[in-house]
């Protein structure tokens, strides 16, 4: 428990130490995305696309590579040849030996590429790749925001449940005040005031329930932005809702559906592909270099060297691959009618998702506006209630009825501003 304690005492100094941060909900956005990882790697993606389509098209620079080699002999080759053809007699055979005991070879090769009837089709992907890496961004970029946003106003909501709940301790206090006056003067049965004492402290404990959800939603918060944990962090804003917002959701913009259509477009491109993979590719190649020969590893003897050179085409068919490309494309056909049934499904739910938010915003605002009018007109009887009770006019039943009636209020109005919330940010994800 000591060292519990201790901890505790340290991260306290430690805050104090490094003083409190402060954040409105748009400058809490700001440094997430500062700090989001997602968010850089989308760009350094698309910076591996650019370096992906400059190292694509330095492909058809023309490739030198040299070579050079020296060997050693000890054992020469031996063959068998006809002996007629150094006037021996017909059908003997006699043995020879070929080369030298050294040779060297140097040389420079030189690769150029003629035609390549897949490279449009490869450098096209690798624009689809950058295309979709910028898509990312922006999606992690508000996507971030959505979220910090949602962190920021969880952690203001809690900490107005916090408020409310210590604003109904107040009210407890007094009637308690009011009741144990009242209980001295014999003009109370103690029964009562025992019996909000208890009700006092199960406030208490509410209370701190409620301080530690806020506590726990503002962690929520850090972690969303990436802020130590170990510093305080002050929220400036406040929770005030218009209750104005509309759900206007463009399904073929959002990211979901460019994911699609990306998917089509790669499946496209894929077929495409396949069916340029069916004509030759050509690629032409010059050498020149030479050759030594001898029985001693002079290679300075430059009168034992000779040259060589030649330029060439290779041009490779496919002739036969077994239908490999025709399955191929008969897959990507299939995987393009998967998609497409994806999108028309997509379209329907986010429809049917849209009109669920637009009906939770309408349910929110008709609750918060009867919750505010709960609220006035409870006060005004629990003030009416109070006076009538210290003046002995009724009991203490309609106190306690309209102080419940008030503290219900209050919650329903919490609840419909946290439903009205809710339903916002589900609006703006659909709309991602």
């Amino acid at each position: 428990m000591k060292c519990f304690g201790f901890t505790l005492y340290f991260l306290f100094l430690i805050q104090l130490a490094s003083g409190q941060s402060t954040f409105t909900a748009n400058e809490a956005v700001d440094y997430a995305r500062e700090r989001s990882v997602n968010v850089a790697n989308s760009r350094l993606e698309q910076q591996r696309s650019g370096i992906e389509v400059e190292r694509l098209q330095r492909r058809w620079l023309p490739n030198f590579s040299a070579s050079t080699n020296i060997r050693y002999n000890p054992i020469l080759q031996t063959t068998l040849l006809p002996a007629a053809i150094s006037g021996g007699s017909t059908g003997e055979l006699i043995e020879v030996q070929f080369g030298t005991s050294f040779s060297s070879s140097i040389g420079l090769t030189v690769n150029q590429k003629i035609f390549d009837p897949s490279f449009r089709l490869e450098r096209e992907l690798i624009g689809l790749g950058k295309k979709k890496a910028a898509r990312d961004e922006a999606y992690e970029y508000a996507l971030v925001g959505i979220k910090v946003t949602a962190a920021y106003f969880q952690a203001l909501l809690n900490q107005e449940i916090y408020q409310n709940s210590q604003s109904l301790l107040g009210g407890l206090a007094q009637l308690r005040e009011d009741v144990r006056i009242r209980v001295e003067n014999e003009q109370e049965s103690l029964s009562l005031l025992h019996s909000i004492n208890l009700q006092y402290r199960q406030q208490q404990h509410k209370i701190r329930v409620d301080s530690l959800n806020w506590l726990a939603s503002l962690a929520n918060l850090k972690l969303e932005m990436n802020f130590p944990f170990e510093e305080e962090l002050e929220l400036t804003d406040s929770l005030v809702l218009m209750f104005e917002d509309l759900v206007i959701v463009t399904v073929d913009d959002n990211y979901d559906m460019q994911q699609y259509n990306f998917q089509l477009e790669e499946s496209h491109n894929a077929s495409s592909r396949l069916q340029r993979s069916k004509l030759p590719t050509i690629e032409a190649e010059g050498y020149i270099g030479g050759q030594f020969f001898s029985q001693s590893p002079d290679l300075y003897n430059f009168k034992r060297w000779y040259g060589l050179s030649y330029i060439g085409l290779t041009a490779n068919l496919p002739l036969y691959d077994g239908n490999d490309k025709r399955y191929g494309e008969q897959i990507e056909t299939l995987k393009r009618e998967q998609v497409r049934n994806q999108m028309q499904a997509y379209r329907i739910e986010q429809g049917n998702k849209a009109f669920r938010a637009s009906l939770q915003l309408e349910s929110a605002r008709a609750q918060a506006l009867l919750a505010e009018e709960a609220i006035e007109t409870a006060a005004q009887n629990l003030e009416l209630a109070r006076f009538n009770y210290l003046n002995e006019v009724t009991g203490f039943q309609p106190v306690f009825e309209a102080q419940q009636a008030l503290a219900n209020s209050r919650e329903q109005l919490i609840n419909a501003k946290a439903s009205y919330i809710q339903a916002v940010l589900e609006a703006r994800l659909l709309d991602l």
